[in-house]
């Protein structure tokens, strides 16, 4: 299945169409369930597909517009419902996180995770702030490495089999955050982590309101972005792409588990959200301009330049790039190993969604399909194509 909304005019499409066949072909071979792509180039939508199957298992077509949970798209929005309390002077980034969480007072550092909960531990040596929550250098992990202290906490905050209601609410999942010692000091290592729900407790806390409230009111109904949330009534619910694994034989198949589309109370900063390519594509357009569209500002222009700002200084771990505040940036693209002109912003979820930004080509590009990790890499070769496209 194709959908194709129009080229523009100096676009060179013949890329974008290789992309279609790219995918078509491993849709056929059964190693990708299906996907849906979106290219927005000065401000028109050029390039808008959704192929493939939404469910493997009753070969259901994914249809445009479909929904997916977004997983770690969800944190440059916490990210950016952050910097809108700090500019009504509500929060600043070099506030330390006890002061709105106390239970933060008394972090500890891991000498060794190697060692797990079991290593010595060390005092730090100053706390963490706002703004290390941000961009990944708070030294707080999100379970995702190969130590055993990361795999301890995964299990307590995830579970092995991605059970989303061991806990109940997110100061459950953030307490058990911090229940664990930190994987470094403050501000000397980027290490991916979990402060975005450390962000949405912090946002619950100062706003008085929950989560969930607080980014339909402040976010999405501004931008129109009316299907994203938390939980999805009935009729959204039949849009959801079901998220998909390989068997064996290494051939996609429905996943076992489905994350719940409905009765969550953990409004997470880390993931949560559902949403779709058109409700995104609101709030990357609203980054590129500046933090206004359609009429609508949701932040201040020196506001979202302080978001394009490289703050991790050489910390982060991607050569030619930088991180913002919650979403990597393109500092140098001569030393990148992929495409992206200076100032492209972008960042991606656990589920294979991503999405860029290019301030500078005037583009937006969304991939979206619900797959466990280690599936087919449907982001590169589009990103690729576009850029061959463009330049």
């Amino acid at each position: 299945m194709f959908i194709g909304i129009g080229y523009g005019q100096d676009f060179h499409h013949k890329g974008l169409d290789s992309i279609y066949t790219h995918y078509q072909n491993s849709i056929s071979n059964k190693t990708l369930a299906g996907v849906e792509s979106l290219l927005i180039l000065n401000d028109s939508v050029i390039w808008h597909q959704a192929q493939g199957y939404a469910d493997v298992a009753t070969k259901t077509l994914l249809q445009p517009n479909s929904i997916y949970y977004i997983q770690s798209m969800t944190k440059p929005i916490i990210s950016v419902a952050i910097m809108q309390l700090v500019e009504r002077g509500l929060v600043k980034l070099d506030d330390p996180i006890e002061m709105y969480i106390p239970e933060a007072k008394n972090l500890r550092v891991a000498i060794n995770p190697d060692l797990g909960e079991d290593s010595p531990t060390q005092e730090l040596i100053r706390s963490l702030t706002i703004l290390d929550l941000l961009t990944h250098a708070s030294g707080l992990s999100h379970g995702l490495g190969d130590s055993e202290l990361d795999k301890q906490l995964f299990k307590a905050l995830y579970d092995e089999t991605l059970n989303y209601r061991s806990h109940k609410t997110i100061e459950d999942r953030v307490l058990t955050l911090l229940s664990f010692p930190l994987v470094a000091q403050p501000g000397t290592q980027w290490y991916y982590s979990a402060g975005a729900d450390v962000l949405a407790l912090i946002l619950q806390r100062v706003s008085k309101q929950s989560i969930s409230t607080y980014l339909k009111t402040n976010i999405f109904d501004p931008l129109g972005m009316e299907d994203t949330g938390y939980n999805l009534d009935e009729l959204q619910t039949r849009r959801v792409m079901k998220l998909h694994s390989r068997n064996e034989r290494n051939i996609v198949k429905r996943h076992e588990q489905q994350v719940p589309t409905s009765g969550n109370t953990i409004y997470g900063g880390t993931h949560g959200l559902f949403s779709t390519g058109d409700d995104y594509a609101q709030f990357c357009l609203m980054i590129l301009h500046n933090g206004t569209w359609n009429g609508v500002q949701i932040l201040k222009t020196e506001t979202v330049k302080n978001i394009r700002t490289n703050h991790t200084t050489d910390l982060y771990n991607e050569p030619g790039a930088g991180f913002g505040l919650g979403f990597s940036v393109v500092l140098n693209p001569e030393k990148m190993n992929r495409p992206g002109g200076i100032g492209q912003l972008q960042w991606g979820g656990y589920f294979s969604t991503h999405f860029f930004i290019d301030p500078e080509k005037k583009a937006i590009g969304i991939t979206l399909t619900q797959q466990m990790p280690g599936g087919e890499d449907i982001n590169t070769p589009f990103q690729n194509e576009v850029y061959r496209a463009l330049n």
